[in-house]
Parts: structure tokens; C-alpha cells; sequence
């Protein structure tokens, strides 16, 4: 029973990939199909931190202006104490004083 690598691939089978590999390109040509497939992964990591930064960066844009909306709209004073009652009554709202004359 062989080892398990990846996508179903044994030891054997992955020994002859690689002797297949050899004979096709030889040996001074696998040095340079690494180095080019080192520097295809660095690209790609490059650019998947790119695109995560720009990510983040506009996630952080919309909090700020969500945070500055609701600073905005915020019925409390700056100065964080409680909110003063309005002066005119709200329409729809039964008066809260009795009437002058009972």
C-alpha cells in the first residue's frame, strides 16, 4: 500500500512524474522551471495581499463614514450626557399638562 500525497498521487506514481520531468527538460532546465514557478508564487502572493489590502482599506472607509453617520444622527450630546427632552411636542402625541381650565 503506497503513501497518499496529494490529489490521489502515490509515491511511485510521483517518482515516475518526476523521472518523466527529468528526462524532458534535463537537468539544467529544472533549476529554471523552479525559479520561474518561485517567482509565478510570489506574484500571485503579491497580489492576493494587494487585493486584501485595497479590501480592508475599503471596509475601513465605509466604518468611518457609517461611525461619522451615526455620530451625525446621535440624539446625545458630545459631551455624553443625557438627551434633552424636545421643546415642541411630537404631532400624533397626546399633550403631557392638563388643560388651563380644569
Amino acid at each position: 500500500m503506497g503513501v497518499l500525497l496529494l490529489f490521489d498521487v502515490s509515491g511511485g506514481e510521483l517518482i515516475v512524474i518526476l523521472l518523466f520531468v527529468l528526462l524532458f527538460f534535463g537537468a539544467k532546465g529544472i533549476p529554471d522551471i523552479a525559479r520561474t514557478a518561485g517567482r509565478a508564487m510570489r506574484q500571485l502572493r503579491d497580489a492576493t495581499d494587494d487585493v486584501q489590502r485595497e479590501i480592508r482599506k475599503g471596509a475601513n472607509e465605509v466604518r468611518r463614514e457609517v461611525e461619522a453617520q451615526q455620530r451625525a444622527f446621535d440624539p446625545r450630546p458630545a459631551d455624553g450626557s443625557a438627551p434633552q427632552r424636545p421643546e415642541t411636542p411630537v404631532p400624533g402625541t397626546p399633550p403631557t399638562d392638563p388643560p388651563a381650565g380644569a
